[in-house]
């Protein structure tokens, strides 16, 4: 997103430029060539040299396979929209350009709403790359006819002066500044409005990522959001009431901040509900509640940041400096949230900061629209009023619990990967003390610290989970396991580690193995000889030798779900490869909003494997140090799959009416696996 809003400004920056310091002529010419160079990169299909060799610097990666595959053609994308609204701004004096803006985005909306709904479902990853390259090539057709119609009808200048001799004839809402000059303080106010907006827009997009599973179907929301208020803004301004909206924003910040506050719960004592198992102090955990008052929450700040950017915007003749001024913003949000945040802050503070600046924005909207005329007491009366509301709804955004951390959390990590901390909890029968592993929200491993159940496997890697069942029946016939596992969390599975067994973890982040090694004991004990490959997993397996793995463990998350490319079919082709003859691949499916049954179904009709789904399920109340958990078994042996003591385990009829679904490097849709 960060690189998509660079570009955006570099784009901005182009056409203001050219808008400025070129004739009309000149700069449909000098665009024209750009867009037939931008041909030369169609189809956007990056190479496979494209592939990390590790985890390590994934921002500086991405950014530069974006920029070698589609950094121009998205450029030249970005500046086509303020250009052709400055040429319109030029040829057609008196008309109002604004609204090709509100346009655009609608044009964005329905592409962003019909890729998961219709492209995603429908098209392959490379059919998708042809498709995008013929709309391309139809824009450049397009273009190409645009610049024989302003060449034909002779050269024009935007003139400033002849502009202003039409003010008459532009819609009143069009004329909100001096149209001979953009003052400093102006420019800045555009891209301040435009920054916070940006930032909501990022901060809330990651929170619900971290949540439930990094995909184009999470972002697709929030963007959407942040798409429609511009919309709202642009085309229909005249629905916009500051004071309106800005009272509106209030009250759904402080409503948000008041459901992740830990005195939500004493909302039992006065407002009693009839269920006597629910409390209002469920909300602050339950993710649909979450997901949707960040979203109420982010489209009430972006739409007064944009109906705020439309009420101050400039005459036409300013349109490009506007637009830069936004892209600006943009881009600065996007950084901010990007690279600062993450070397700033150790816990993820981002949603805070959007709501502190929302509020800010809010409370001051009424500030600044008292009229001169207004008495001295009605001035006071509102200033004090908007400081009241700032400073208690500071006070509740900041004193809420918006990270899981508390008084028990010992460490806490950030980098790109997202946020990992460390926390001290009573679990197991006799209430001792342990270490748990959370990455955001979701448990990852825990580890008793008295000596005599240090050595336990606990969560979701029990001894009668699908995990220690398939350890514990590999291990009556082998007398040493070789055993690959995709994901380290705590390092848990290390724990069933026998002398002369081999363990070997691939892990991307790099935290979480010092996390592992330095807060956790699993690696350390373990009778097991133990080796670690920092790296996505796919990436090193596809490079390294046959391992023979008796048991392959798939336990890696990005989110609350496996990464899909972790999960596809060409994907399972490279575990097969690591696999021995007969072997085991577990695959952790547990999720709280995906069902990935029919996802895994699928690698195993698709390449003759046996499976069996174990669910272990326990009471969260019971104060246990297990975890329900829900693990696959895949494997070509069917009689190993048909042992009593594995078939007494199995789940399967619970997942009989979903169909198998085979996912590819090519096609993944995550709304089929919507539990």
């Amino acid at each position: 997103m960060m690189f998509f809003q660079l570009m955006l400004l570099a784009g901005y920056a182009y056409a203001y430029s050219i808008n400025r310091f070129l004739s009309l002529k000149a700069q449909v010419i000098v665009h024209m060539s750009l867009v037939l160079v931008g041909l030369l990169f169609l189809p956007i299909i990056p190479d496979e040299i494209w592939k990390p060799t590790d985890g390590r610097q994934p921002t500086l990666r991405i950014l530069s396979v974006l920029l070698a595959n589609v950094g121009l053609p998205y450029f030249l994308l970005s500046a086509t929209a303020p250009l052709l609204q400055a040429w319109y701004a030029a040829k057609l004096p008196g008309q109002i350009p604004y609204r090709l803006y509100a346009l655009s985005n609608a044009g964005s909306l329905f592409a962003l709403l019909s890729f998961p709904f219709l492209i995603e479902p429908l098209m392959s990853s490379s059919m998708q790359a042809y498709v995008w390259a013929g709309g391309f090539i139809a824009f450049a057709l397009f273009c190409i006819g645009m610049t024989v119609i302003i060449i034909r009808s002779g050269d024009i200048r935007l003139n400033p002066s002849f502009q202003a001799s039409t003010d008459s004839t532009l819609d009143n809402d069009d004329i909100t500044t001096n149209p001979a000059a953009v003052t400093a303080k102006a420019w800045c106010s555009w891209l301040g409005l435009a920054a916070i907006g940006s930032f909501a827009l990022l901060s809330i997009s990651n929170h619900i990522c971290l949540e439930m599973t990094v995909s184009p179907l999470m972002w697709v929301l929030p963007l959407s959001i942040y798409l429609l208020t511009f919309i709202i803004s642009f085309e229909f301004s005249k629905f916009y009431k500051p004071r309106i909206w800005a009272t509106a924003t209030i009250l759904a910040i402080v409503a948000f901040a008041y459901i992740n506050h830990d005195s939500l719960g004493t909302m039992d004592n006065w407002l009693p509900v009839s269920d006597s198992d629910f409390s209002w102090e469920d909300y602050s955990d339950d993710i649909v509640v979450q997901t949707s008052m960040s979203l109420i929450t982010l489209f009430f700040v972006c739409m007064l940041c944009h109906g705020e950017l439309v009420r101050k915007k400039p005459h036409s003749d300013h349109l490009t400096s506007f637009y830069m001024a936004m892209a600006t913003g943009g881009a600065v949000g996007g950084m901010t949230v990007a690279i600062l945040c993450p070397m700033l802050f150790s816990s993820f503070l981002e949603t805070q900061i959007t709501l502190v600046s929302g509020l800010a924005l809010a409370c001051l909207i009424p500030v600044m629209l008292i009229s001169k005329s207004s008495t001295k007491q009605r001035r006071f009366m509102t200033c004090i009023g908007s400081l009241g509301i700032g400073v208690s709804g500071l006070w509740l955004i900041a004193s809420g619990n918006w990270n899981g951390a508390n008084e028990e959390t010992v460490t806490q990590r950030r980098n790109f990967y997202g946020v990992l901390r460390i926390d001290i909890e009573k679990a197991g029968s006799r209430n001792q003390l342990g270490r748990a592993l959370y990455h955001g929200h979701t448990l990852h491993g825990f580890q008793f610290i008295s000596k005599e159940l240090r050595g336990k496997p606990t969560t979701y890697y029990s001894r009668d989970s699908g995990l220690g069942v398939a350890i514990e029946t590999l291990g009556k016939t082998d007398n040493s396991l070789r055993v690959g596992i995709v994901g380290l969390g705590a390092g848990t599975t290390a724990a069933y580690g026998r002398p002369g067994d081999y363990y070997h973890f691939y892990e991307i982040n790099a935290d979480v193995v010092n996390l592992a090694e330095s807060n956790f004991t699993f690696l350390k004990h373990s009778a097991a000889e133990i080796g670690i490959t920092l790296s996505d997993a796919r990436v090193a397996m596809e490079r390294q030798p046959a391992q023979n793995f008796d048991l392959l463990v798939l336990d890696a998350f990005s989110g609350d779900a496996i990464p899909a490319h972790l999960l596809t079919m060409e994907a399972f082709k490279t575990y097969e490869k690591h696999l021995r003859k007969n072997g085991i691949i577990a695959i952790h499916i547990s999720n709280r909003y995906l069902s990935l049954y029919p996802v895994v179904a699928g690698l195993a009709v698709g390449n003759g494997f046996n499976m069996v789904c174990i669910d272990t399920d326990y009471d969260d109340s019971s104060g246990q140090d297990e975890a329900s958990s829900s693990w696959c078994l895949l494997t070509t042996d069917k009689n190993l799959i048909n042992q009593p003591s594995i078939q007494a385990l199995s789940s399967d009829e619970f997942y009989n009416d979903r169909a198998p679904i085979q996912w590819t490097d090519q096609y993944s849709n995550l709304l089929e696996v919507l539990d």
